[in-house]
């Protein structure tokens, strides 16, 4: 096994966008290289709601969910388990777009939300990818770094089961993740 330098990039999930639906996912705390799926309709410096691409970037991560239980971070991060209530809004009209709700717990004013529990292999385990922290209307909701189903997402990043329960068990409050296309040599 070979030693990875500990740098800036140590804890930092790394994707690079190799074509239109495809990637690589590299994180050297955990030696993790993996293929990795993106956006049907590429990568994108600009993120609309809706538009099918992967944003382009370096984020935050957010709140770790999923349907799979058992699963524990190694660093005091939460790990929320999906309940049928839970959705991600993603109507611009509401005034809780791209935020995680419980359906029982506020006055439900939208008319779009993912029903997370609808998303067994998908959200089998996933982390929020704060690309819209303000929650700007309109600027894109719901991106997450999750489970495949091999295929291409609506926008966010997906990869095997095993390589994101790995990652979940592993980030911490300064892991962020780096999205950009591969630099032609």
């Amino acid at each position: 096994m070979k030693m990875v330098k500990k740098d800036d990039n140590y804890n930092k999930i790394l994707v690079q966008i190799l074509e239109q639906e495809k990637a690589i996912l590299k994180y050297p705390k955990c030696n993790i290289e993996v293929d990795a799926y993106i956006g049907r309709n590429g990568a994108t410096e600009q993120k609309q709601e809706g538009d099918g691409k992967t944003p382009l970037g370096e984020f935050e991560l957010g709140v770790i969910l999923g349907t799979e239980i058992g699963i524990q971070n190694k660093n005091g991060l939460e790990y929320k388990k999906i309940m049928k209530e839970m959705y991600w809004v993603d109507d611009i009209n509401s005034k809780y777009y791209n935020q995680l709700v419980k359906e029982n717990e506020v006055k439900k004013d939208w008319n779009s939300a993912e029903h997370l529990i609808e998303y067994p292999i998908e959200y089998r385990c996933l982390v929020e990818i704060k690309t819209n922290p303000e929650n700007i209307l309109g600027k894109g909701s719901a991106v997450f770094l999750h489970c495949s189903n091999n295929k291409s997402t609506a926008g966010c990043i997906a990869v095997d089961s095993n390589s994101m329960r790995t990652i979940i068990e592993n980030i911490n409050e300064n892991t962020k993740i780096e999205i950009n296309r591969r630099k032609e040599k």
